[in-house]
This record gives C-alpha cells, structure tokens and sequence, in this order.
C-alpha cells in the first residue's frame, strides 16, 4: 500500500499539487506506486502518461475566454510532461539493464567446451584424401 509522503512525492514531481483541481486522484496515485512496486520514479512515469491521456480528451466546442486560458495552461502542462517523459534517466533499461557478453572469457569458453549439449566448431587438423580430377566440373 503506498505511502502518503509517497503519494506526496509523485505530487510534487509531476506538479499536480492543486488541491482544488488534481489531476490524479491519491487513489491513482496509490494505485500506480502499488504497481511499480513503491518506486516513485517508476510511478511518476506512468502517471505522467496518464495525465496526458486526460489532458487529450477534447472539450467539444464550446470556446470561452476561461476554457481557452484553461487550454492554454494545459497545453503548457502537456509539454512539460513530455520533456519528463522523454528525459533518459526516468527511462527504467537504463536503470536494470546490465550489458552481458558471454563466451568470451576463458572460463566460458572451457564450460561450453566441457558441456555435451553445446555446439562447438571444430576445424579439420587433416584432409581425408586428396582432389585427383584436373577437371573440377566432373567428378
């Protein structure tokens, strides 16, 4: 179960601290922290992308000076979640990605060597016979 100070951080680290008009519910937010395991980092993604979701919704066609100010600081609002989203220290393959070369250090190459189930290329030490025929297309 999340946390308030962690439902108060996801807050702050995506700005959604009006009070009087949130963007998220502390039941989205609870609910996102729950999924990405209490990471707030992983969690601020993912409500990020959801307020965008919200902010796309299209308001009809009602223009009002109010509804296009309102328009206007959620345009705004939007191109700062995108900068966030596409900043690359929130991507999470940087964070649990560890580069991995196998077979190329000695002690792997003596296990795959070793075991049965792996294929090895083994190059010929000698040729069984010899090539006789001067002419290369009979045989």
């Amino acid at each position: 179960m999340a946390t308030a100070e962690q439902i108060l951080a996801c807050r702050i680290e995506l700005a959604d601290t009006d009070v009087s008009l949130p963007f998220l519910s502390d039941t989205e937010y609870s609910y996102f922290i729950d999924k990405n395991n209490g990471s707030v980092a992983r969690a601020s993604v993912d409500c990020a992308k959801t307020i965008l979701f919200k902010l796309s919704y299209s308001f009809g066609d009602e223009i009002s000076d109010i509804l296009q100010l309102k328009n206007r600081s959620a345009s705004a609002y939007k191109e700062a979640l995108m900068l966030y989203l596409r900043n690359p220290d929130l991507n999470p393959i940087y964070k649990t990605v560890n580069p991995y070369a196998g077979g190329i250090s000695k002690s792997d190459i003596a296990t795959n060597l070793a075991d049965p189930d792996q294929n090895t290329v083994t190059l010929p030490t000698e040729t069984k016979g010899t090539y006789t025929n001067d002419n290369p297309f009979v045989i």
